[in-house]
Parts: C-alpha cells; structure tokens; sequence
C-alpha cells in the first residue's frame, strides 16, 4: 500500500474517526481506524458497536496520489499525533510489512506499529430506508436548540435523546426530560417521506454536531435500527433509542391568560442575576410576579443569600396579574436558543407550563414546567 495526501485533510479525516474510539472497548480491533485504499479513493472507517464511521477521500482531490492500494489497522491516536508532529504539506504513508506503516516527508519518516486489519469486523453502513434532506446549518441550529432538554441518564430511556419526526408533513426534532420540552421545526429540502421517527442517542447528537459543515445538505436515513447521516464525504450510523417518544403536542398549550413580550438580552440579565450561585450548584428557584405594569423577580438561596428586582421594560397582553415559580436554569438555558432580539413569555397560571417563543423564528418552542418554592 502506498499512497500520497494533504497532510492537513488527512488529520482532519481521522480525527472525525478517532473520537467516537472507546478505548477501553473489550474488542482490540476496534481501537483502531480501519484505512482501505482502492483505486480511486481512501476510506477510514472507525466504531465503538452503538457509532459508526466511514469518511472517503476521492482521488483527485486533497492532494491524493495513489500508488498501490491496500488496507491497514491504525491507532488513530498515535497516527494523529506523529501527523502533527510533521511540518510537510504533502506526506506519504506506505505499509510494506504487516506490522508496520510508514510516513514520511522531505525531511523526516516515522514508523508505527499496527494492529491486523483482518481482525476488523465488518461493518454494513445503512443508506436505505425513510429518508429526509435538510440544510447542514439548519440541522446543526436546530440540534444545538434542543438538545438542552435531554437529559443522558434520563430512566426512561426514549428521553435520553432527540427525536426526529415528521408531524402533517413538517420535520419536528424535539427533545425533553420531563420538565421541560424544546421542539424545532426544521425544512426539508427534498421530498418528504409517507413517515420518519427515530430517537437518537445524546451521545450521537453531540458527535453529529461536530460533522456538521456550514455549507452543504446532510441525508438522513432511517431505518427500523440505526440512523445514517450522510455529511458530503462523510457516513456516520448510531444505533436508534427503543420506545415511543411522548406525544409533546399534548403538553404545548395554545391559549394563554397572560403574553409578555422583551428583549431577549435583558430579560436574560435580568434572570441571571437572579440565579444566585450555591456550593452544590442546585438550580435557584425564581418567583415571577407580575402586577399591573411591573414584574417583581424574587429568589432566595437558604444560608447564601436572596434576590429581589422590578422590572418594568415590557409590553403586556392579557391579564395583569400573575405569580409564578421555575427553574433559573431551565429558562437560561431556554432564553439562550433564541438568537432573536425580542422574545415572548407565555403565561395561563401558576400550575400550568411558561412557553417561550418569538415572533421573529416561529419554528422554535420552549417549554418550561413551573415549580414551588419552599
């Protein structure tokens, strides 16, 4: 095996393969990063049983030459970091040996041990099945704007995710541990499928945000067992969580006793300055009391301190008069999804769920549970 390549592209391209590695994975082929050079390209592929991924190089692109084609088993780790190590544009790796691989420059060749590629299961990456195209930016936003409401080590294990659906024909991603729900409504660039539901894992979530380019559209295909992401040059499947997501469209409430409408920014402020922090880093309960024209926000951390401010720069529809507590955490974490200036806090009463909104992104819903102060 031989070939030639961007020494910069190819750290790229194995450092999308090499963070998914588990290293204390009970299967040593895994640990590595399989590396197949055919005739026309180079592909890395790289696994921890639940993630998978398979990103190509064509030739005739990142500088690539190819010589002799052949596979190898590389360590991704230790790969990376001689790559780095080197200062040459171009770089050549080539294995004459079963055991070892070689990469070399104009001034310098370094030689690493590698594992048996033979070893290496075979892995079926999944590109058919309910399909949706959305816009790379889009989807990474969206993804970004939801995942706040996922908690990893939720028990129910269909919360400890996202999940994609299509709802009359729009493509929702939504996602909530119970106390509070965030849902996206995200274009389809393609054409949209009979159905498409599927709950993916937090973890993979995370690791989708990362391939995520700015420009480019993303494929997404979904299957009874996995779903594949199909990011330009890039394939990567993750096993799909078991159980049926909540039906959120229950718990959204659509007329509310009371709107108030501010800016994003200093409602944000004005909340952060009510999260009083603590030695355990509980989450400080905040109490909105709204009468006539001014809202009072009160907080109170037992033995570390209180918090108490009027705020009077908002516009108000309904009912003048409201008293409610919740989650400073929660609504933070809310209020900072919306990259809009001006926002929307829907209130009916104080047992019922606060919604966030914006009339300048309509595709985007927070929803926050209110709680009781002690």
């Amino acid at each position: 095996m031989f070939f030639s390549i961007n020494r910069l592209v190819f750290i790229e391209e194995i450092n999308k393969c090499n963070r998914i590695i588990d290293a204390k994975t009970p299967t040593p082929s895994l640990s590595g990063i399989l590396l197949e050079v055919e005739a026309d390209k180079v592909s890395l592929i790289s696994s921890n049983t639940s993630m998978s991924i398979k990103t190509i190089i064509d030739i005739g692109t990142s500088d690539l030459l190819i010589k002799e084609t052949g596979s190898i088993l590389i360590r991704g780790k230790y790969f990376i970091e001689i790559l780095r190590r080197m200062d040459d544009e171009t770089i050549n790796i080539s294995s004459v040996e079963d055991n070892l691989v070689f990469l070399s420059g104009e001034k310098s060749e370094f030689s690493l041990n590698i594992l048996n590629y033979t070893d290496y299961p075979l892995i079926a990456f999944r590109e058919k099945g309910n399909t949706v195209v959305v816009n790379n930016m889009d989807l990474k936003k969206s993804l970004n704007q939801t995942i706040i409401s996922v908690n990893e080590w939720n028990q129910k294990i269909v919360l400890a995710g996202l999940n994609f659906s299509l709802d009359d024909s729009m493509f929702y991603i939504t996602g909530t541990d119970g106390f509070r729900v965030s849902r996206k409504r995200t274009n389809i660039l393609d054409k949209i499928p009979e159905k498409f539901e599927t709950n993916i894992p937090h973890k993979s979530i995370l690791e989708i945000i990362k391939l995520l380019p700015e420009k480019g559209e993303c494929k997404i295909v979904s299957t009874e067992s996995h779903v594949t992401f199909i990011i330009n040059n890039t394939i990567f499947q993750t096993i799909i969580l078991e159980g049926q997501f909540p039906n959120v469209n229950a718990v959204f409430p659509t007329d509310f006793n009371t709107t108030l409408y501010m800016e994003n920014k200093k409602f944000f402020k004005l909340i952060s300055r009510a999260d009083i922090p603590s030695e355990d880093n509980a989450s400080t309960v905040v109490n909105l009391i709204l009468n006539n024209d001014s809202i009072f926000i009160k907080s109170n951390i037992h033995q570390i301190g209180s918090f108490e401010e009027v705020f009077k720069d908002f516009e108000l529809k309904g009912l003048d008069e409201q008293n409610i507590c919740f989650n400073s955490k929660y609504l933070i974490d809310s209020l900072k999804t919306f990259e809009t200036k001006n926002i929307e806090i829907n209130l009916i009463d104080s047992k019922k769920p606060i919604v966030i909104s914006s009339s300048e992104d309509i595709n985007l819903s927070q929803i926050i549970l209110p709680m009781f102060s002690n």
